[in-house]
Formats: structure tokens, sequence, C-alpha cells
């Protein structure tokens, strides 16, 4: 996702950090659960967070992950609805939290803030439709090549690039068992189209994964 605090202009940025409450949470610190009612919009200063939903006890799943200047759970804070994922940092962050009423405030009175909330629902809905196909179509190959390019993308780098998530955190966005996952990431290591290091997954270039998702 585009990073809204490397967006927008620096009227709205200071309108959004006098509106906001900073916050910060350690890594595991859960920052909402799935079902709370949806108070406030989180923009990431600093960190990472992840979201996850849990279908069955001890199975997690990840819905998304975000970064630094990015915000998330935009569509519950719109409509009113509860949050339907749980949010957990995954490394020290820091939250700007904009209450909701501020939020909807914010949008019918800045037009600059409401491009940046419908370009952002637009994004999402082509990602989740990307992953959707994704997932109902392609091999295991595809599967996690195609997680590696966005985790490569939301780095904001040009390589190498270390892929900051666990393999099992790679297998559940890719709905697949983390034994296949790691098969599939020593052949791409053994391809050259991944670097392994001391247990860590290295990207030095994203041409080779782009040109096996093309085939």
């Amino acid at each position: 996702m585009k990073p809204l605090l490397e967006n927008i202009g620096i009227e709205l940025t200071q309108r959004l950090f006098t509106l906001g409450r900073r916050r910060v949470f350690d890594p595991g610190r859960i920052v909402f659960e799935r079902g709370e009612n949806p108070d406030f919009l989180p923009i990431i200063i600093s960190g990472s967070v992840k979201m996850i939903r849990m279908p069955e006890p001890g199975k997690e799943v990840i819905i998304g992950t975000f970064h630094a200047g990015e915000m998330f759970a935009v569509p519950p804070v719109f409509d009113g609805e509860s949050y339907p994922s749980t949010a957990i940092a995954t490394e020290r962050t820091e939250l700007l939290q904009i209450g909701r009423d501020d939020f909807l405030s914010l949008i019918r009175e800045s037009s600059e803030f409401a491009f940046e909330v419908i370009s952002w629902t637009c994004e999402m809905l082509r990602e989740k439709t990307s992953m959707i196909r994704t997932l109902s179509t392609a091999s295991p190959e595809h599967r996690v090549g195609r997680v590696l390019l966005k985790l490569f993308a939301e780095s904001a780098e040009d390589g190498p690039v270390r892929i900051p998530v666990r393999r099992q955190d790679i297998a559940e966005m890719a709905s697949l068992t983390t034994e296949t996952t790691i098969r599939v990431i020593r052949r791409f290591a053994d391809q050259g189209l991944v670097r392994i290091e001391h247990g860590k997954i290295f990207i030095d270039s994203i041409a080779p994964l782009q040109k096996l998702l093309r085939n």
C-alpha cells in the first residue's frame, strides 16, 4: 500500500497529528481485536502491524501486513462495523490513532484526505482480487512467489531486501502448509531466485521472481 504520510501535504499531516493520539506497542501486543468497535483509524508512524484471523484454535491466517506511513482498517472505521480481524504489532510500533468521528469529519472537510481514503480502498480491492485469483488457480511456487513479491514491494527498497516475516507467516499468507512453503523457498534458493543467509531470506533482484510468475 502507498504510505499515506509520504503522499500528503504538510498541512494535512499537521492536521492528522493534531487530531490523533500517539501510542507505542511492543512486539506481539494487540492493537485491536476482531469484533471490537472501530473507535479509531490507525496510521503507522514507525514499525509494522499484521492483521490476522484465526479460523480455528492454533491456526493463524495473515490477512495483511502494514508498515511505516500506512493507514489500515479503513473500511470498518468508515462504515462503523466491527473490526473484522485482529491487529498485532510485529515489532516495536508507534501508531497515530485518529478517532472515528474526527476521521469522518476530515473526509468531509478535506478533499485531499478523501482522495487518499478512496485510493487506499481501490488499491486494497485490486490486491485482494489478485490474491483470490492466485490462491484459486496457482501452483505453490506461484503462491509463494506472489507473497514474496508483495513483501519485497512493501520494503520500499530496490534490493537486496531481507524478508521480515517467518516462513510460517509466508505459508499462512499463501494458504499453504509450512512444510510446503519451506520446500518451495529452498527450490527458489537453488534456482537463485532468493538467497538464504543464517536462516533469513534475501531477495537481491525482483526480476527473476517476476519472470517466474509470468510463466
